[in-house]
């Protein structure tokens, strides 16, 4: 049933298609006739036109001067003319134009018509043939106009006006569709007398077919029978409403011609058949099914395919197009493959071309924008460029001159562009500039300074070139800026950016030819190097803007100290060199002048700094190096001030050295055993002896945990020769946790022995180690390590720890004595301490110096401060230890003034661990 169904339905589909190809043709035929009675109408009126006047014998009656007697003949005619030929209207033109007569028309002496008749009256009239038209400007006739002639002169011209009526029952008669031409009228009519806002010309069964197209004119549109016909349904019938298209001879401007086909009957027979053969198919279904499906159904689907897919070749689709079709090899070929064969050919050639096409217009599009940019580029360079760009001659006088070039020079046609040049570099500018006009010469590059139209001198590099019309094409590039940066960045290049003195570049160039100079005159020259004595105390407790402030001074006060000749410069950190020229060529005297202006400088220095809103005092040291041939390089002289420099500060602050020989093996010596105290370090060369601490009775306390170098070649080296070393390098750091952790893994053995446990080891800790922001966990870490008891550990800080950064400090040995570590402020009397920060510090213990200690029998001056020393560690209830003792004598005073823990070669030399516990057992 599903079959028999979808059989019926294409049965029926077929059905009306076939009614709708019907249709076309009809609407097809229907134009034809339509355009074909319109064109035998037209003819047959024109025709008519040319017969008349010879038949009423108009152009005999006195033409053009008798109009009575022309009128008088052709009346007697026109009733016969209206009945028998359909004729509306005649007239009758002068050759002026003017109507001198007419019949069934409105009788003036002017032309009543269109433009479109005016046009055809003056066709008629210089031609002197007969012409016909449609024209709807009032009201929808067919006119003609003829030539009347005269001894073969144009005496006037004939005009007859038909109504559109015979062509309208014609058509009629002949197709049996009713048809209805309505115009555009501009004379306002009464909207029930039109359709669509248009007037009605004529009509078939007007009383039937104007009301009814009126109807549907409310339904639809006049725009919606443009493409296809509309389908009225009205008392069930079926009217289809077309418009039909006129050829352009056989209409007018604003006509419509619509036929009205009842189409009731036609559709009528199509349901019929489609009933019938339901009917059919539901008696036969399966038999008749499968014939149609076999004799009908594959080609239709095919053609149904090849139609569909043919519209893609339209939208480019060729791939889709050869999908659908899907072409198979096969034996026989029917119509349908060839039909397929063909689309698919056609898509494969029309792709081709499409590509073609491609690329033609990507090519012409590419031109296109290339000619499109490279005009613009041309139209825009003089506008836009910032650039000076100006046509003149030699003289520099401007022919023609771009935007850019009037706004930066302010000049204009007719001035001279080289104006505010000096005479003698214009004479020498003009000659290039003559050779180039000549064409001797192809262009010529210089630059120039202009005072532009802001008043400020501008730096221009101008290339001139020759045109074609004699005149010379200068082209200049405004390069003050690029020049201004050139300098900044020279500036950068040989300038400090702090202090704006010449940096080491800049020095070694003029080091340089200082020294061929004072090889050439015999003249000493020399260098002095100076270092703040201080410097980065300044920068880590103040800041480093208090630093750069520093060193800016320094450099003010620098100045005003060296002579004109002498150049100054800063080569980084808080260094500053003078270079020295000219000096004595005896030197001796040229030291002495040297060290006079090193002296000057330093003392310039010693005065207080202001910074942070404090005055603060600072030291300076200075090496000197003299030099006056080329023995010694730029790089020995600069290395040999270094030298003398670091013996300098070697001496003590605000110190002046000259530069020695010696000074060079004690640098290679000083760099040689660095080295060798890295190696130390991880080879495990480093070993902790031990010197005892006792009380008044002589029993031991502990011990002080002294460091010593086991070199394999040069034996036991103190700390004396290596930890200022260690200092300076930052091995101090590895240095102090090495001590630190041997010192905590020997009183962790010591803690295992009821003979031992109760004694404690001092460490010493240096400033740089005590300065690590964490020194304190660093400690707290060891401690835990190796389980010791943090009451047995004293840390032995000295008193320059105490002058910078007074409160970390308190912070750090409040957190050490929390923990129960006890804090020994070693070397007391010989430093900066302030009672007032004394007083603050959670010591647990002074430790008088062995200096004061050493001529405490002799000299009452030592006695007098170590009495004082113990009086004010009793008063803030402190423990006090004497280093240093090393004779009875000592320790007896020492005992008498109240000190009653002793250190020195008196009990022990420091020794290593297997001594000193012999030493306790023997004790």
């Amino acid at each position: 049933m599903l079959f028999g169904a979808i059989s019926a339905y294409y049965f029926q589909y077929e059905l009306q298609m076939q009614f709708e190809a019907k249709r076309h043709e009809v609407r097809l035929n229907n134009t034809h006739q339509f355009n074909s009675l319109m064109a035998l109408s037209v003819e047959r009126i024109r025709q008519l036109t040319i017969a008349l006047p010879s038949f009423v014998e108009i152009q005999d009656a006195s033409l053009p001067y008798n109009t009575s007697k022309v009128y008088r003949r052709f009346e007697k005619f026109w009733s016969n003319f209206q009945l028998d030929m359909g004729v509306e209207e005649a007239t009758l033109y002068s050759i002026s134009g003017d109507m001198t007569a007419t019949w069934g028309g409105q009788q003036n002496n002017t032309i009543m018509h269109s433009q479109a008749r005016k046009k055809e009256w003056n066709k008629a009239f210089k031609s002197e043939s007969a012409t016909g038209l449609i024209d709807c400007s009032q009201i929808c006739r067919i006119y003609a106009y003829a030539p009347v002639l005269k001894e073969k002169k144009v005496v006037g011209v004939f005009s007859i006006a038909a109504s559109l009526a015979d062509a309208v029952l014609n058509f009629n008669e002949i197709s049996h569709a009713d048809v209805l031409v309505i115009f555009t009228d501009t004379i306002a009519v009464s909207s029930d007398k039109t359709i669509w806002g248009k007037s009605i010309a004529a009509a078939s069964h007007p009383q039937n077919i104007i009301p009814l197209v009126q109807r549907a004119s409310l339904s639809y549109t006049l725009s919606d029978t443009s493409t296809q016909p509309i389908r009225y349904v009205e008392s069930n019938q079926t009217y289809e409403i077309s418009r039909v298209k006129l050829e352009p001879n056989f209409t007018a401007e604003g006509m419509d011609v619509l036929v009205v086909d009842n189409v009731t009957s036609e559709l009528n027979v199509v349901k019929k058949n489609t009933e019938r053969m339901m009917t059919i198919i539901g008696i036969g279904v399966l038999l008749l099914l499968s014939l149609l499906y076999l004799l009908l159904s594959l080609p239709l689907k095919r053609l149904r395919n090849i139609a569909q897919s043919i519209p893609l070749l339209g939208q480019g689709a060729f791939e889709q197009l050869r999908q659908e079709i899907n072409l198979k090899a096969k034996v026989t070929f029917d119509e349908l493959d060839v039909l397929d064969q063909s689309a698919v050919a056609l898509s494969y050639k029309l792709e081709s071309l499409e590509h073609e096409v491609a690329e033609q217009n990507l090519s012409l599009r590419e031109l296109v924008t290339e000619v499109t940019r490279e005009k613009e580029f041309a139209s825009s360079l003089l506008s836009q460029a910032e650039a000076i760009i100006a046509t003149t001659n030699a003289e520099g006088k401007i022919n023609t001159l771009n935007r850019f070039g009037s706004i930066l020079t302010g000049m204009s046609t007719g001035d001279l562009i080289y104006r505010d040049m000096p005479e003698a570099e214009f004479l020498s500018l003009k000659q290039a500039l003559v050779l180039i006009e000549q064409g001797t010469q192809d262009r010529h590059q210089h630059e120039s300074v202009l005072l532009g139209a802001d008043k400020m001198q501008h730096t221009i590099s101008w290339v001139h070139t020759r045109l074609n019309n004699n005149f010379l094409l200068s082209v200049g590039m405004d390069v003050t800026e690029l020049k201004n940066s050139q300098q900044a960045i020279h500036h950068l290049a040989y300038y400090d950016v702090l202090t704006d003195l010449p940096n080491r570049s800049l020095l070694l160039d003029r080091l340089k030819h200082a020294m061929n100079r004072s090889a050439r005159s015999g003249k000493d020259g020399g260098l002095l190097l100076i270092n703040l004595d201080g410097f980065k105390t300044v920068n880590d407790t103040l800041g480093h803007r208090a630093g750069d402030v520093l060193l800016q001074d320094m450099a003010k006060r620098i100045g005003p100290c060296i002579r004109e000749e002498d150049t100054i410069s800063r080569i980084g950190g808080d260094e500053f060199i003078v270079l020295l020229e000219e000096l004595s060529d005896k030197s001796i005297e040229a030291a002495a002048q040297a060290k006079a202006i090193a002296s000057k400088i330093q003392l310039s220095l010693n005065l207080p700094f202001q910074l942070e809103g404090h005055a603060h005092k600072i030291t300076s040291s200075i090496g000197i190096s003299l030099f006056k041939n080329h023995d010694a390089g730029i790089d020995e002289v600069m290395k040999q001030v270094d030298i003398a420099l670091h013996q300098s500060k070697s001496q003590g602050v605000n110190g002046i050295c000259f530069y020695d020989p010696t000074m060079q093996q004690s640098l290679t010596d000083r760099f040689n055993l660095e080295q060798e105290l890295h190696i130390a370090i991880k080879a495990n060369q480093l070993a902790l002896y031990y010197q005892i601490q006792v009380d008044s009775s002589g029993h031991p306390l502990g011990a002080e945990a002294l460091v010593r170098w086991l070199h394999p070649e040069r034996g036991v080296i103190t700390p004396f020769h290596f930890i200022p070393l260690a200092e300076e390098t930052g091995l101090i750091l590895a240095i102090g946790q090495w001590v630190l952790e041997a010192a905590c893994t020997q009183l962790n053995l010591w803690q295992n022995s009821e003979f031992t446990k109760h004694l404690t080891i001092a460490v010493n800790v240096s400033v740089h180690q005590f300065r690590q922001p964490d020194f304190v966990s660093t400690v707290i870490s060891v401690i835990n390590t190796h389980s010791i008891n943090p009451m047995l550990l004293k840390l032995e800080l000295t008193e320059s720890m105490l002058v910078d950064n007074i409160d970390d400090t308190i912070i750090k040995m409040e957190e050490l004595k929390k923990l129960g570590i006890r804090i020994s402020l070693d070397d007391f009397g010989t430093g900066y301490s302030s009672l007032q920060y004394l007083k603050r510090l959670p010591l647990y213990q002074l430790k008088i110096d062995q200096s004061f200690v050493r001529d405490i029998a002799n000299n009452v001056s030592d006695q007098a401060i170590v009495r004082t020393i113990i009086a004010m560690a009793q008063t803030l209830n402190l423990n006090v230890i004497a280093e240093g003792v090393e004779t009875e004598e000592q320790r007896q005073l020492l005992f008498v003034s109240g000190c009653n823990t002793y250190q020195g070669y008196l009990f022990s030399r420091p020794v290593p661990i297997d001594a000193f516990e012999a030493l306790l057992r023997a004790s």
